[in-house]
């Protein structure tokens, strides 16, 4: 059974993961945030998927997707 403290340890690996890929980025985002295993990140288009492969390739157990605006709308917040 999990720990009821393996959230808090996961979200402590993940401070310390997140602290290190923005600090080490050539492009660093203007704006990221966190809620949970989503991640809501502003930057340059030019510089997009050079900053998903720099986080990719960090920690090979963990594995970062993208989803872009469309029509100038969150993928999340779309109806569907």
């Amino acid at each position: 059974m999990e720990s009821p403290v393996s959230a808090v340890i996961a979200n402590l690996y993940m401070e310390v993961f997140e602290e290190r890929v923005t600090v080490t980025a050539t492009y660093k985002p203007k704006f990221w945030k966190r809620y949970v295993d989503d991640t809501f990140t502003i930057l340059g288009k030019d510089f997009v998927d050079g900053f998903l492969q720099h986080l990719n390739s960090e920690q090979p157990t963990i594995r970062f997707t993208m989803e872009i605006e469309k029509d100038n709308t969150i993928p999340i917040l779309t109806n569907t």
